[in-house]
């Protein structure tokens, strides 16, 4: 009897120091969320939010992203970044002529332009109708400039417009057993801004989920339906579909992913694919890379359909370097 009654009292020491050194690594990690936190945080953040921010368990990088983001909209004039923010001075391809063959600059286009990107966000309003679904207006311009061609004045070749209303809900869940950190509903239209034959466009409604495998490593998917347009009369006719057969080539959804490999270290991907006899894909890699304290170096390499609207139907490879001055997280 006294054996047993030893045997029990060794086993709760042991469930005791067990659950205590648990308890140990729960204060550990939430210390080292707080102090983390308590370096982002701004002015007007009191130590009851940043507490909230570390309770229950460590937010992913994605959580704490959307956090700093609420924080940032406080202020009602407020622009946040959406998707990065990147130049590429040195971006290499070879350049297509084919959509170009009727223009005045069709044979004089250099392979090597510059690539940029300005994309922005405003949070128009949180926790609509239920708690931690938001409200967000964006809008990303992607712009190749063909900077060093002095040639031909050196023009703006194709510059992608993008804006959006994106219904946003950053509850977690699990979507057949995968961790779901965010949903998004969007209204998307993206165009070029073109006239006649190298006006490209399409309106399309966008699906996504953002899966988070571990705290620094995020993919997610996107589906799309692209809303229907009346078809053309003629090639310069101003009104209808400029490009009938763009799911051909850009498919209905892509795949992505990011591993955040340290503070300022992480790499990216972008798969698509038609998904049709007739395959046609594309793929899109990223490295991001520190300089210094607020500038990242950015090398990004694109091979397939639809890296910009002129060329949705047209296959390209492109090299380039240079910088990021905001990143996904």
């Amino acid at each position: 009897m006294k054996a047993v009654v030893l045997m029990l009292v060794i086993g709760f020491s042991i469930t005791d120091v067990k659950g205590a050194e648990s308890q140990l690594d729960e204060h550990a990690d939430n210390d080292k969320c707080l102090l983390s936190a308590l370096k982002r945080a701004n002015s007007e953040q009191t130590v009851a939010e940043l507490q909230k921010i570390c309770t229950d368990k460590v937010p992913t990088l994605f959580k704490r992203r959307v956090e700093l983001e609420k924080q940032a909209s406080k202020n009602r004039f407020a622009i946040i970044p959406h998707k990065p923010n990147y130049v590429l001075p040195a971006s290499v391809t070879s350049i297509n002529q084919e959509p170009y063959m009727d223009t005045a600059v069709a044979s004089e286009l250099d392979d090597v332009e510059i690539k940029f990107q300005v994309s922005l966000k405003y949070l128009f309003t949180q926790d609509l109708i239920f708690k931690d679904l938001d409200v967000q207006f964006a809008f990303t311009t992607t712009s190749w400039w063909q900077a060093y061609n002095s040639e031909i004045s050196a023009p703006f070749r194709e510059t992608n417009y993008e804006p959006e209303v994106i219904f946003n809900y950053h509850h977690s869940w699990n979507l057949l057993g995968l961790p779901v950190e965010q949903t998004s509903l969007s209204f998307n239209h993206q165009s070029n801004g073109q006239t006649g034959q190298l006006s490209r466009s399409w309106n399309r409604i966008i699906l996504g989920f953002t899966f988070a495998a571990t705290d620094n490593v995020l993919w997610g998917f996107r589906t799309w339906y692209r809303l229907p347009e009346t078809e053309k009369i003629s090639d310069i006719d101003p009104s209808g579909d400029d490009n009938p057969d763009i799911e051909k080539y850009m498919g209905y959804g892509e795949l992505g992913g990011l591993w955040s490999i340290s503070d300022k270290h992480s790499l990216e991907f972008m798969f698509r694919n038609n998904l049709r006899s007739q395959n046609k894909g594309t793929i899109q890699l990223g490295w991001s890379f520190p300089i210094n304290d607020r500038i990242q170096g950015y090398v990004e390499y694109f091979n397939g359909y639809g890296e910009s609207l002129i060329y949705y139907n047209q296959h390209t490879q492109r090299l380039g370097i240079g910088f990021k001055l905001t990143n996904w997280l």
